[in-house]
């Protein structure tokens, strides 16, 4: 994890404690620490049923952020349709069960290009940017079926091959920077070189950018506060963003509980998350067990 010794010395900087604790620790004592922050538990999405049970363990003994409640709606990429219904420009999205439901909308598609994934994933594992006729597509399609998961299917916009996405991340409900990712999907299926590597560049977001990051930010707060009870805005978020071969931007993942900040992007970046993060705790004290 990059963005580790970033925080790392940010802390140590202000005198706090920090300590990396893998989430399926079994000697872990959550309920001790003043605040657990999840950030990179990226093998999630091939431990799911022991993840979610973890959850289940830690929900409202240990001081979660982003919230246990939070995280299941957020690992489950369905929840594009929730921002979708409140006002939030989204890529086209459809998710699919069974194999000729795939097969029907995918050919709808012609021969453009489409990405084709798993509902539940990370790391751009079971991701793969096709022609709609490739039966490569439809391939990918039952591997993810099989894994009991379903098939998103979004078409693939001209930017994302050519430049990339730009990703404005959030703390506490305030911007803080932005990237850009280039291309890692490469055409006919597989990744961009071979594996999955991220080039990260520094992003000025534009005033659309901006407008469609905030309203994304805005409304899993709202969803959040309403479903969740929460009562404050959530410690962190990244919304990666494409432009759409119309020219309008559209959110394409809203990111609550796993996105790397790329903290190097910005010197102060880690020194806000740290503030935000303290901000939690100064606010409400864990109560003594």
């Amino acid at each position: 994890d990059q963005d580790r010794p970033l925080h790392d010395r940010a802390w140590a900087a202000a005198g706090l404690a920090l300590e990396h604790v893998p989430w399926w620790e079994p000697q872990a004592d959550w309920e001790a620490y003043d605040l657990v922050v999840l950030r990179s538990p990226w093998d999630y999405s091939e431990r799911l049923e022991e993840f979610l049970a973890w959850l289940e363990r830690i929900d409202g003994r240990a001081r979660l952020h982003n919230p246990a409640a939070v995280i299941r709606w957020n690992l489950d990429k369905r929840y594009l349709r929730d921002l979708a219904d409140a006002g939030v420009p989204v890529i086209a999205t459809e998710f699919h069960g069974d194999a000729a439901a795939f097969a029907t909308a995918v050919a709808a598609h012609g021969d453009a290009e489409v990405v084709v994934k798993p509902n539940v994933s990370a790391g751009s594992r079971h991701t793969g940017r096709f022609r709609a006729d490739d039966p490569r597509a439809a391939a990918l399609a039952a591997t993810i079926l099989a894994e009991g998961k379903l098939v998103m299917l979004q078409p693939c916009a001209a930017s994302v091959a050519d430049v990339g996405e730009v990703s404005l991340v959030y703390f506490d409900g305030r911007f803080s920077h932005a990237f850009r990712k280039g291309p890692i999907l490469a055409a006919g299926g597989g990744l961009l070189g071979g594996d999955y590597s991220e080039i990260i560049t520094p992003a000025t977001p534009t005033a659309a950018q901006q407008a469609v990051a905030a309203a994304a930010s805005a409304a899993c707060d709202g969803f959040c506060r309403r479903h969740f009870g929460l009562d404050a805005p959530l410690l962190y978020g990244r919304f990666d963003l494409v432009r759409l071969d119309d020219g309008r931007e559209a959110l394409l993942e809203a990111e609550l509980f796993e996105p790397s900040f790329f903290l190097a992007i910005d010197p102060d970046a880690a020194s806000r998350f740290r503030d935000a993060a303290r901000a939690r705790v100064l606010l409400s004290p864990r109560r003594p067990r």
